[in-house]
């Protein structure tokens, strides 16, 4: 029985985040920081001005590390918020985490509010996934937030967060929606799929 291109990335979401969701807290937080430190190491990173970014839910690669380290090098740190079905990044700043001035979402994810500001071009965006191949594809929770605003904003670089099981060997289905990212970052490798 052949198994369409979109039962097969459904099956590849379920089995990799089944194993994600296994993991430990403690292995979360370890992992996680590894991560964040091999992602504040490279060179896009460091060379940022506004850096669009998420906040980690359930078993996500976290993402703490790098938001204190955005805000206390004064650059500009964007999060995600949905708007008419449809991701827009917003300005968020200390005391919007000092103060808790996020809303939540359907999807029990912090936002910020919609009276920040936001700003035209995006230099480096960070994106959760669930799923990523050798060939940048990624699959996420199967909403097309992200390939969305992939496809229609400004960003120079796209760079996603995952463990090294969430790396895999075959090559993901692609639809006409999906969009690469440019490098992937896990605890143990640098993985590269656009030059800049």
């Amino acid at each position: 029985m052949n198994l369409s291109n979109q039962e097969l990335k459904s099956n590849l979401r379920r089995e990799i985040l089944n194993k994600r969701n296994s993991l430990s807290q403690l292995q979360i937080y370890k992992k996680s920081k590894i991560i964040q430190k091999n992602l504040i190491r490279t060179s896009e990173f460091i060379e940022s001005k506004t850096i669009g970014l998420y906040i980690p839910i359930g078993s996500e690669v976290e993402t703490w590390d790098i938001i204190n380290c955005v805000l206390k090098s004064g650059r500009t740190l964007l999060l995600p918020r949905i708007v008419n079905n449809n991701i827009r990044y917003f300005i968020v700043e200390q005391n919007d985490f000092d103060t808790d001035s996020f809303d939540t979402n359907r999807f029990r994810i912090k936002e910020p509010r919609k009276i920040n500001g936001s700003v035209e071009c995006i230099d480096l965006l960070i994106i959760p996934g669930i799923v990523f191949d050798s060939y940048g594809y990624r699959i996420g929770y199967g909403y097309g937030y992200y390939d969305k605003f992939l496809a229609r904003e400004k960003f120079s670089k796209c760079i996603s967060l995952a463990y090294d099981f969430q790396l895999v060997k075959i090559r993901i289905p692609k639809f006409a929606y999906d969009r690469k990212i440019d490098m992937l970052i896990t605890e143990r490798m640098t993985h590269i799929f656009n030059a800049f």
